[in-house]
């Protein structure tokens, strides 16, 4: 209402029967109604964009309905001759509001919506799904194929190009049931014939297979199936108690690192040492010696006795003598990622070298993931037996499925007890 005519009031209200709508009301100071007065009504756009612009009639009442095709928020202005002068009104602005049956209209197109683009995102995710497995099914079956004539073409090769064979190798253990913690008691048993009998463990039954030059080949299977027996026989600290082992090339087994370590000898004493008991002669150790001492980042410390060492300490001297030459057989036992952060990533960086060459692996692992990305070939060993040898991710695929279920099943067994 302009505020200079103080006989003409103008009430605006938002119309209940339909939404997109309101209803204007004339009326004098007194509260009388004006009828038969022409309204101009302009609408605008929030911005203050012009819309449109219409004539309407108030009724006997003193009212008269305005609609509005537009379904957005606007701004409204009424312009009208009241009985003494031209009157106009200030820029209102109105909010339309659903109404609740609109509203749950709206939701339920909404909710439809959603379900439609969460139904087409879930069939989307199941064909790419599908494409993913179908894909790595492909190259599954790719790399059996071409595992597969590889291994025919290198058994054509003849035994040359073999680096390591093994032809029905066992070794058992005698296993002691005595408590027998002193030399007194020792002979005392031993005169007297008491002595129990010990338990023959067969830590590997008839092994047989082969490995060609170049291969990288893991062997997988539970805690104490004889993986690392099976190593350590390869190696040479073993010796089998039946059947052959062949080996082509010179070998850096880096099975348990600081093993072969006099701990009361100084670290450059123990470079002779172990470098000795891995086949390298003097004249060579002294040549490599600060290669070594460069390697393992010992510095002033290499002239303390390495019982004085940490774990870390020890690896790294460890792998600094095991690794100062390029082998032809690698053999890792769960000795990857040695010491700390700095060197474990030189120890790597050595060991990637090392397999990027024809150096042949062969590699002791619980990290299927790990086995997998190094190696081409896996030995699957189950109870001192060769269970299975095939392309490693055909046989890591089983391995990893039937330790699940074995997983599975064990839990199944498990009670809860009350306490």
């Amino acid at each position: 209402m302009d505020e200079r005519n103080n006989k003409i009031k103008t009430e605006i209200v938002l119309s209940i029967h339909n939404t997109f709508s309101l209803e204007a009301i004339l009326k004098t100071i007194d509260g009388a109604a004006l009828d038969n007065q022409k309204i101009t009504c302009n609408t605008y756009r929030l911005n203050g964009e012009f819309l449109n612009s219409h004539q309407y009639v108030s009724d006997e009442e003193g009212k008269f309905e305005v609609s509005f095709e537009e379904q957005e928020d606007l701004k409204i202005e009424l312009i009208f001759e009241g009985s003494e002068e031209y009157e106009k009104t200030e820029l209102a602005t109105f909010f339309l509001k659903e109404s609740e049956e609109e509203k749950e209209k709206i939701r339920e197109e909404q909710k439809q919506r959603e379900l439609e683009e969460k139904n087409l995102a879930e069939e989307k995710e199941r064909k790419e799904r599908a494409l993913r497995i179908q894909q790595s099914e492909e190259r599954k079956e790719k790399l059996i194929a071409d595992y597969n004539n590889n291994q025919n073409y290198l058994q054509t090769t003849g035994d040359e190009n073999i680096a390591i064979e093994l032809k029905n190798v066992s070794l058992s253990f005698k296993i002691g049931n005595d408590k027998i913690d002193n030399l007194k008691e020792y002979v005392i048993r031993t005169i007297k014939r008491n002595k129990e009998k010990k338990t023959i463990f067969k830590a590997t039954d008839n092994v047989s297979f082969k490995i060609y030059k170049g291969e990288k080949v893991g062997l997988i299977g539970y805690n104490g199936a004889g993986k690392s027996t099976l190593l350590k026989i390869i190696s040479g600290v073993y010796s089998p108690d039946e059947g052959d082992v062949i080996i082509n090339g010179n070998i850096a087994p880096l099975l348990s690192l600081g093993a072969g370590f006099d701990k009361n000898y100084s670290g450059r004493e123990n470079i002779f040492l172990n470098g000795a008991i891995l086949g390298y002669d003097e004249e060579f150790l002294r040549e490599k010696y600060d290669e070594i001492l460069e390697f393992s980042e010992l510095g002033e410390f290499i002239n303390l006795a390495v019982k004085n060492y940490s774990s870390g300490m020890l690896s790294k001297l460890g792998f600094s003598i095991a690794t100062i030459v390029d082998p032809d057989i690698l053999i890792l036992d769960e000795v990857l990622g040695v010491g700390d952060i700095t060197f474990r990533k030189k120890s790597e960086e050595k060991l990637k070298s090392l397999m990027e060459s024809n150096t042949t692996v062969l590699l002791v692992s619980h990290s299927i993931p790990e086995v997998r990305s190094i190696c081409d070939k896996a030995i699957w060993i189950e109870n001192g037996k060769v269970r299975e040898i095939g392309e490693v991710n055909y046989i890591c695929d089983k391995y990893t499925i039937e330790a699940k279920n074995a997983s599975k099943e064990k839990t199944k067994k498990l009670k809860p007890q009350r306490f």
